[in-house]
């Protein structure tokens, strides 16, 4: 009873058995939107163990994406539980980023609730869950000192397509010649720098890192192959450059590589 919404609208739920079994909405919109759920009615008894539960991310077996290092907010504070019954009053949340998830338990026969979801435009986005085996992507921290990761629930080859990390600053001035794609610039640019890696959950912290790139480079030949079951591209920013990197993650096979993270 776990399933994937790529599609705003409504979804009405009702109980058909006194199961505790928890159930989900994993609410996934496309890269520059974010979501708002709009809960129009629930009856969710708490005297039964009814809950609801929204995510400002995704969360899988204990792991949530985006992890803490890389959210504005602490994960307590993403997190919403409720439970009883709406007197005129509806709820409303909006994830930071383009996914956010609905887990609910109502172990009472004809009791659930009414949404209506909406995907909104997000100006800036920095997290993003990949929503294409193959459109590409352009994580940009806006001059801000903030950590943005690109993830795809897949094992995949990460081709870069263009590259400006640690070369603009804020006031506009740049290098006038290309750098070319920098290496291990974990050990040469910490705090401006792009790590691609892999993990086999959706908590980014836990990454292995494959490589670490920066520089300057219009027309990069470089792919690197990560073999995890989560691919991550990871855009660190000192805050004193406008930093953008432009990524395609391609599956390692060409049908959809949800083994590892199947819902």
């Amino acid at each position: 009873c776990m399933f994937i919404a790529a599609d705003p609208g409504s979804f009405i739920y009702s109980s058909k058995t006194d199961s505790d079994e928890v159930c989900g909405i994993y609410f996934l919109a496309g890269p520059d939107q974010k979501i708002e759920i709009n809960f129009l009615t629930f009856d969710v008894p708490c005297e039964h163990r009814g809950l609801i539960s929204v995510v400002d991310g995704w969360e899988l077996n204990g792991e949530v994406f985006p992890s803490e290092m890389d959210h504005r907010l602490p994960l307590k504070q993403r997190i919403s539980e409720f439970c009883g019954k709406n007197i005129g009053v509806k709820r409303s949340f909006t994830s930071s980023q383009n996914a956010a998830v609905i887990r609910y338990r109502i172990p009472k026969p004809g009791k659930g609730f009414t949404l209506f979801a909406r995907f909104l435009k997000n100006p800036r986005p920095c997290n993003v869950l990949a929503a294409s085996l193959s459109e590409p992507y352009t994580l940009r921290n806006y001059g801000r000192r903030v950590n943005c990761t690109y993830v795809a629930l897949y094992p995949g080859t990460v081709q870069m397509i263009a590259l400006g990390v640690g070369v603009s600053n804020f006031l506009g001035s740049s290098r006038t010649t290309e750098t070319g794609t920098l290496r291990k610039c974990d050990e040469t640019s910490p705090q401006d720098q792009v790590i691609i890696g892999g993990s086999d959950g959706l908590d980014t912290s836990e990454v292995r890192v494959v490589d670490s790139i920066c520089g300057i480079d219009s027309k990069p030949d470089y792919h690197e192959v990560v073999k995890y079951g989560v691919t991550s591209v990871r855009l660190i920013s000192s805050g004193f450059f406008e930093n953008s990197v432009t990524v395609q993650v391609l599956p390692l096979k060409s049908e959809l590589l949800d083994a590892n993270l199947s819902i």
